[in-house]
């Protein structure tokens, strides 16, 4: 894992959670994006853990040198924030990390948000859910939203059943088991959900499910 936090006690109560979980280690510790950016080849992790401000650029929030270098190397992000900086983590999600937690968030929860965007699935911290997905659902696709989209018309009905339990906040690994199927085949339906909506990412399904009061009609 590598680490980007500017605020020294954090980064160290972060080197604690991380030291404390076997088959876990911190490879490289940062204040910084850019100099993060520039040490990823020689290091090559498998998860970069930053805050909002390590993803922040002269472009804004979600760019920068770190975002750029992550992206190019397929290395997954899952991005640490104060619970004030929803529009930041909101931008660094539509940029393409795979997950979000809050610092405030406890320990379990936060190394097994690692765990899971190491493992390429993708996490939002549960306290704040709602929350962030009114903040990426506006500038993802509102005409979506307001077309009043009646999914299960699009959707197969085991498409359907995998969107519920993902914006219920079950991981690829989760759905799996409760249905009994391969990941890859969740993997699948999710591609071909994403697809038929005309969408991007996983979050932005989840975020339209909520709109449309999917979870709600079950």
């Amino acid at each position: 894992m590598l680490l980007c936090e500017r605020e020294p006690l954090v980064r160290v109560g972060l080197r604690a959670v991380v030291g404390a979980e076997a088959g876990m280690a911190v490879v490289g510790e940062f204040s910084d994006g850019p100099t993060a950016a520039c040490a990823m080849a020689e290091l090559e992790p498998n998860v970069i853990v930053a805050d909002t401000s390590a993803l922040t650029g002269a472009a804004g929030c979600a760019s920068g040198e770190l975002v750029e270098a992550s992206l190019a190397a397929g290395v997954p992000v899952l991005v640490l924030a104060n619970r004030g900086c929803l529009d930041g983590a909101a931008a660094a999600l539509r940029a393409g990390a795979r997950g979000f937690l809050l610092k405030e968030d406890p320990p379990a929860q936060i190394a097994y948000g690692i765990r899971e965007v190491a493992a390429g699935n993708a996490l939002l911290s549960p306290t704040v859910t709602a929350r962030l997905l009114a903040h990426l659902m506006p500038a993802e696709r509102p005409e979506t939203v307001r077309s009043g989209v009646d999914l299960r018309s699009v959707l197969t009905a085991r498409e359907v059943q995998v969107l519920s339990l993902l914006a219920g906040g079950m991981t690829v690994g989760g759905i799996a088991e409760r249905l009994v199927v391969a990941e890859v085949t969740v993997r699948s339906h999710i591609h071909h959900m994403l697809r038929k909506l005309d969408l991007d990412r996983a979050f932005q399904a989840v975020a339209l499910a909520h709109a449309s009061g999917l979870l709600n009609s079950r």
